[in-house]
């Protein structure tokens, strides 16, 4: 199963078709913000009898507790802090890409303009994480 933060319908759409189109065998949870997340990991409130997710896709920009935040959080979570993160983002900031890494991020993906790209990125990113469908 595989997490993904993305407040924007549209960019989850989209993430959501690109794991299929890259034939990714995963179940795609989504939440809309980082207090959310957060609550998904720690099996909080209405997600209590939430599976663990293998992996977490993690956008930068979101409300209620950012992107950075959030990775920064789970890094000091003793019960979290081994979970692969991939970052996806619409910024390019060198900054945005070195924080991330620090903070133990996996991969880093700037939001392409294509969606052959996008499925590219996100085969390349989750693949090492997600079995392919066979």
């Amino acid at each position: 199963m595989l997490l993904h933060v993305e407040d924007e319908d549209g960019a989850a759409f989209l993430f959501r078709s690109a794991v299929r189109e890259a034939g990714l065998a995963a179940i795609v949870y989504r939440v809309s913000n980082g207090e959310e997340a957060l609550a998904f990991l720690r099996r909080a409130g209405p997600y209590a009898s939430a599976e663990r997710p293998q992996l977490m896709v993690l956008d930068l920009n979101l409300p209620k507790i950012d992107g950075l935040t959030v990775l920064s959080r789970i890094r000091n979570d003793d019960s979290l802090k081994n979970l692969p993160v991939i970052v996806i983002s619409t910024s390019a900031r060198q900054a945005d890409k070195e924080k991330a890494f620090l903070l133990g991020a996996k991969h880093y993906i700037v939001k392409p303009d294509s969606f052959d790209k996008l499925i590219e990125q996100v085969k390349a990113a989750c693949g090492d994480v997600l079995a392919v469908k066979k």
